[in-house]
Parts: structure tokens; sequence; C-alpha cells
């Protein structure tokens, strides 16, 4: 099996903690990359659903307490 960061060969005797990764390092820059959204799940678009700008903010929040 390879690693799918690195593309190094993983032993099948590798430490269960990490696979499919062949490190922690490669589990850390594989969840970094999805959370900077480097990788994305396709999806089409739902018809039903609202546009992403109007779910953002109506104008329907109450104002912060904040100076």
């Amino acid at each position: 099996m390879k690693c799918p960061t690195c593309k190094r060969d993983v032993a099948p005797t590798a430490d269960p903690r990490f696979l499919p990764f062949c490190s922690e390092r490669c589990q850390w820059v594989d969840l970094s990359k999805w959370l900077s959204e480097d990788y994305r799940v396709p999806a089409t678009p739902d018809p039903d659903d609202p546009a992403p700008a109007s779910r953002e903010s109506d104008g329907s929040e109450e104002p912060s307490d904040r100076e």
C-alpha cells in the first residue's frame, strides 16, 4: 500500500495508528490540506438549497454589544 501523502510504500506491519499513512507527519499534512480546503469533495449544487451568499447574513442578526 502507498502512503496517500508522500507515496512511499507502507508496510503491512506499520504502526496501525498511522494507517493508511506512513507516519504521523503524513497524517498531519493530509489533515492540513483538508482544513485549508486544498482538498474538496465534488458535489452538484442542490436546486432547493439557497445560494451560499444568501445564507451568510440576511441582516436579521442582533447587533453585537462590542464597541
